[in-house]
């Protein structure tokens, strides 16, 4: 991956992805709340994700089309309609929210690097199962730092409800990992790269960033520590990280 990010780009991204991770990760939260026993004050201000989703989106295909001159394509208005929908389903008290949101996630690489892998179709399956779970894991830990549980993170029902995030949570980041592996290398032929390119460097700092959200999310759900807000700290340094990879052009 060759020249420089557009910051620009880069923080529209970073504002669409936190909006539609956090989205995906409410919605996982309020699923599993919902289980017997229902936990009731587990509920993510979804609205406010789905809605940051939808401007950061929109933004930002506004913005590309510009610079491009040409009007965006079918798979970026197709993702800002769907996070559009989602977001007024939520409002609107409408409960198919999940549906449009997944699609919006899974349309993210037909825009992006992947879509200039030749042929593209491996890279983006791999880069959509890669948002969708980031979603369900990343996500889900930044709607949890949004909760303020009763008694606390040693309360019987947070830890009720960390134990139950944790069982998908971990399925959820082994195939982030797996397809976070495979998409790099499409994008870096050695492993040199990581230190002698700038797009390397950038993936080896938010893999680092990665390494210390795994670090907290076990000192969480196996001591009990009440980590939440600093591991969403670090989600939100991460998701900048791909935000400033999704920035970079694409090879000639």
């Amino acid at each position: 991956m060759s020249g420089r990010p557009d910051l620009v780009l880069a923080v529209l991204h970073w504002i669409e992805y936190l909006g539609l991770l956090g989205g995906l990760g409410s919605i996982v939260v309020r699923r599993l709340a919902a289980n017997r026993p229902p936990i009731r004050w587990a509920r993510p201000p979804m609205h406010i994700a789905l809605g940051a989703a939808f401007a950061g989106g929109l933004a930002l295909i506004s913005v590309e089309a510009f610079n491009a001159g040409t009007l965006p394509g079918w798979e970026r208005v197709g993702r800002v309609a769907a996070e559009g929908l989602a977001f007024v389903f939520c409002l609107r008290g409408i409960s198919f929210v999940a549906p449009p949101a997944a699609v919006a996630a899974a349309l993210l690489p037909f825009a992006g690097h992947a879509a200039a892998v030749n042929p593209p179709g491996g890279a983006e399956l791999a880069d959509a199962l890669h948002v969708l779970s980031a979603g369900m894991w990343a996500g889900g830990i930044l709607a949890l730092a949004t909760l303020q549980p009763p008694g606390g993170w040693r309360g019987g029902e947070a830890r009720l409800l960390l134990d139950r995030f944790a069982g998908v949570a971990l399925i959820a980041f082994a195939v982030t990992a797996l397809t976070g592996v495979l998409r790099a290398t499409d994008q870096l032929h050695e492993v040199a790269d990581l230190w002698t390119t700038s797009y390397g460097a950038v993936l080896a700092l938010k893999s680092a960033g990665v390494a210390v959200m795994l670090v907290l999310s076990l000192l969480a759900w196996r001591r009990g520590l009440p980590v939440a807000r600093a591991e969403a700290g670090v989600a939100v340094l991460v998701v900048a990280a791909t935000a400033v990879l999704a920035a970079f052009p694409n090879q000639a």
